[in-house]
């Protein structure tokens, strides 16, 4: 080949100028593709180790709420009924989604992921509960240390997270409009019902009906969902319908934290017909249709995330092993 001849002192421009940045992508498989747009590897066994610890800790608050009488003696009777019943859907529900998911993220899962933030933000709600609106008791820390774990696990995960694109996590466009839509719906209908109870009280200067069953200076049910978790299910509905990147994350958590919401308010009505309470059955119906729709909802954005792969896999701990060697050597 022949070579262009250039004056000395005369390069051309075009061969001093740095050529122009083009953007950088990886190949489907390499070990940049996948430390870039998987889940860490790194954070996989950390995540699992606090989703076991926290299911142990959930089980023995459940376990000594059922069996030790001395546990909710000074509660008010519907409240006692109430606590009873979420300890025993945390033991039945909660404590085997939790095992589930943490096999699941060992195991690469990007679904195991989503799932396991939305049963994290249930303990944290549920646990805050136990904390603060259960007299003090022989389970005391207990109830710290498992609020403690599911704040902590939270966090963790979500500052990981929060730098994945979960966009390219699916394989195929999901159903973002009918989900998001879905989540604003349930939300709007979680605030209505509350806001039925607390506004005419406000307005006549009493207390709501159900705050002098429960024995407590403000339900805390309310203050959470009123303040924090609906305005989380409004924003993951509008993220969604947006098609922003937090929405394929916190969609997918919503839905599972909604789920376990309606099945646990059917639970505790249950519980507390039985113990000849008073309880609108007609609510269990209510909340077991949310719960199936919002379960479908759920199947059907899982199903279009991409399995992670064996070989997909064996790269990501190969690129752990580069970027350990890498700062090793700096």
């Amino acid at each position: 080949m022949r070579r262009a001849r250039v004056a000395p002192g005369r390069a051309s421009s075009a061969m001093l100028a740095p050529p122009l940045a083009k953007p950088r992508r990886f190949s489907p498989g390499t070990p940049c593709a996948i430390a870039t747009s998987m889940v860490s590897m790194k954070l996989a066994p950390n995540t699992a180790n606090a989703a076991l610890a926290l299911a142990t800790l959930v089980a023995t608050a459940s376990f000594g709420g059922i069996l030790l009488p001395s546990v909710y003696a000074r509660e008010t009777p519907s409240w006692a009924a109430q606590a009873a019943g979420q300890d025993w859907f945390d033991l039945v529900v909660l404590v085997p989604l939790l095992i589930g998911c943490a096999v699941g993220v060992l195991r690469g899962s990007r679904s195991a992921v989503l799932l396991l933030g939305g049963a994290l933000i249930y303990s944290l709600y549920t646990f805050v509960l136990y904390a603060l609106a259960v007299h003090f008791n022989a389970l005391f820390l207990v109830y710290c240390a498992a609020l403690g774990v599911s704040f902590f696990a939270l966090v963790g995960l979500g500052n990981r997270l929060l730098g994945e694109n979960a966009r390219d996590w699916y394989r195929e466009p999901p159903p973002v409009r009918l989900t998001g839509g879905a989540l604003i719906v349930v939300g709007l209908l979680f605030y209505g019902l509350w806001l039925s109870q607390v506004v005419p009280a406000i307005a006549r200067g009493t207390l709501p009906v159900d705050l002098a069953e429960v024995g407590l200076p403000t339900n805390p049910v309310h203050v959470l969902d009123l303040s924090i978790a609906l305005p989380a299910m409004l924003g993951a509905g509008v993220s969604l319908l947006r098609r922003r990147r937090l929405g394929y994350l916190l969609g997918p958590m919503m839905l599972v934290f909604s789920i376990l919401m309606s099945l646990t308010i059917a639970t505790l009505v249950v519980v507390m017909r039985r113990r000849g309470l008073p309880g609108d059955l007609g609510l269990v119906g209510v909340f077991a249709v949310t719960a199936l729709f919002t379960a479908a909802l759920l199947r059907r954005m899982l199903r279009h995330i991409a399995p992670q792969s064996p070989a997909r896999r064996i790269d990501s701990r190969r690129a752990l092993f580069v970027r350990k060697e890498a700062g090793a050597e700096s």
